[in-house]
């Protein structure tokens, strides 16, 4: 657990640095880390460094954002319950073609025996793939079920297609409200990590806040931008940071891009 605790520590202090380097080469100022007082400070609330950016001091707070809330959660509960199928499904199911299992977000519950669960979702997939034909457009929708199986507490959809005989793939569908509920992450960070940092104005800091996105399903720099931009402009100056970073990491390639500078919002430029 220390161990990676330590990982997580490090991986932070990393993807601060790559937003500080940004911020110092475009602005052509030195950065010098001051202090990380969240590692010494445990009784009360504080942010994740202490910096000093040309002459200035800033606190700066990094957190990671979803695009629904309890993603995470909700990925792990998939990861847990349902990727063991792929396995137990594999070659096992009718050829020509191969399977993709999907279930809505956010539906795994929790307080019932997991392994009895999947052994029930992998047989009600057994009974049905014999009744699906192979996707194509003359086929629909006859190349797909979706239903709630007894003893299973959700909808499952199961679909056939052509080709990758043999596989089977698990997936997840999409919210109908992605961008309300991306919103809504926006705002109980700000309401959160945000506040956290922003208290340090009160001691003559600027503040930063730095949201680090993962996803590279359901986000993206013009999806969470959108999303910041009609938040943020619900909320006054002085609950928001002096400046907002979006760092991009789900590719080997992180993107930056600045979401609030001073009294602009997605402005222009750094």
């Amino acid at each position: 657990k220390d161990n990676n605790n330590m990982q997580r520590q490090a991986r932070q202090d990393l993807i601060i640095e790559e937003i500080l380097k940004s911020i110092s080469k475009s602005r052509n100022l030195e950065y010098m880390i001051l202090d990380k007082p969240d590692i010494k400070e445990r009784n009360v609330p504080a942010c994740d460094m202490i910096v000093q950016i040309g002459s200035e001091k800033w606190a700066i707070e990094h957190t990671s954002i979803d695009s629904i809330p309890k993603q995470r959660r909700d990925d792990n509960r998939v990861l847990k319950l349902l990727f063991p199928l792929r396995d137990m499904l594999r070659n096992k199911l009718p050829v020509p073609g191969h399977y993709d299992l999907n279930v809505d977000m956010n539906v795994i519950p929790t307080g019932i025996n997991w392994d009895e669960l999947r052994e029930s979702i992998a047989l009600w997939c057994i009974n049905v793939a014999p009744l699906l034909k192979l996707g194509s457009p003359k086929t629909t929708p006859s190349h797909y079920r979706k239903e709630k199986p007894l003893g299973v507490p959700f909808e499952l959809a199961l679909y056939r297609w052509p080709g990758r005989d043999g596989v089977f793939n698990i997936g997840r569908f999409a919210p109908t409200d992605l961008e309300e509920q991306r919103a809504l992450v926006i705002l109980e960070t700000l309401n959160s990590r945000g506040v956290k940092v922003v208290q340090y104005k009160e001691e003559g800091f600027k503040t930063l806040l730095i949201l680090e996105a993962n996803d590279i399903a359901l986000a993206n720099q013009a999806l969470i931008s959108e999303a910041f931009e009609k938040v943020a402009s619900q909320l006054s100056k002085d609950e928001l940071p002096d400046e907002v970073y979006l760092i991009e990491t789900d590719c080997q390639e992180h993107f930056i891009w600045c979401l609030k500078s001073g009294d602009q919002i997605i402005p222009d430029q750094i």
